[in-house]
């Protein structure tokens, strides 16, 4: 019998003929492993590749964007924009580790639609935190994609 050696190809290593019983028996455990891991493994990576694409398209607009805004905004965005509101990702920022919440109207379905965007640039809000609660603090026209 040879010598195995090390490198590359190291499980070929062997003269044709020459692999002894417990050598075959292991690459041929090797090589079934590999073939489940392709089989069985692969195509649960792509399922959840695709259920992952096809749920945030259905996620666009989501309404639980704004349920989880504080109360008083749920509130104000309400009055402004009737009850069937939606918002798109990104549509509130909060910066300086909550202390501030940024609204980007050009990110919600609002009734009317020309009192919060016009002409490329949307309304946006800052808001301040004071407690436990936010603060309207100021208004601007921004971007409707930022």
């Amino acid at each position: 019998m040879t010598k195995p050696r090390s490198g590359p190809g190291f499980f070929w290593t062997a003269p044709r003929g020459e692999l002894d019983p417990k050598q075959m028996a292991s690459m041929a455990a090797v090589l079934s492993l590999f073939t489940s891991a392709i089989l069985l493994g692969l195509p649960g990576v792509l399922t959840s590749a695709f259920a992952r694409a096809s749920s945030s398209e259905e996620k666009v607009w989501d309404r639980g964007r704004i349920d989880v805004l504080p109360p008083e905004l749920r509130a104000a965005l309400t009055r402004m924009c009737g009850p069937d509101l939606t918002a798109q990702q990104y549509f509130a920022g909060y910066f300086g580790n909550s202390k501030f919440l940024v609204l980007n109207f050009g990110r919600i379905r609002c009734g009317d639609r020309t009192a919060i965007c016009t002409e490329g640039l949307c309304l946006h809000q800052v808001y301040r935190k004071v407690g436990d609660r936010y603060s309207f603090l100021r208004s601007y026209y921004g971007p409707h994609d930022d």
